[in-house]
């Protein structure tokens, strides 16, 4: 029996416990909404959203710079070295059948 009074009593100590810390979390909600109206946090806000979106808006734009410069300058340089070894491997394809044709059997 006086196990089940001290079980009842930590719960009922515990059910205040969390009622005053939920209180106390309503509290602390309410002192930082009430923070958040300040006019100087709404300014760094404001200024924060501002440099987010011309950070966006510069990061966009030299991404597409990057992308159209490899377009354009790398790719071609990427084909002609790719034409090149096709050449050089039929020239050398050309040399191997010179020469087993020049041996003699």
């Amino acid at each position: 029996s006086s196990f089940r009074g001290s079980t009842l009593a930590a719960s009922t100590l515990s059910f205040h416990a969390r009622t005053s810390t939920s209180s106390n979390m309503g509290a602390v909600m309410s002192r930082v909404e009430e923070g958040l109206k300040a006019p100087r946090i709404k300014k760094a806000k404001t200024r924060m959203n501002k440099l987010m979106s011309n950070a966006w808006w510069v990061g966009g734009h030299a991404v597409w710079t990057a992308m159209t410069s490899v377009i354009v300058l790398a790719v071609p340089v990427f084909f002609e070295y790719e034409r090149e070894c096709q050449m050089f491997e039929q020239m050398a394809a050309v040399q191997g059948a010179q020469m087993s044709a020049a041996t003699p059997a």
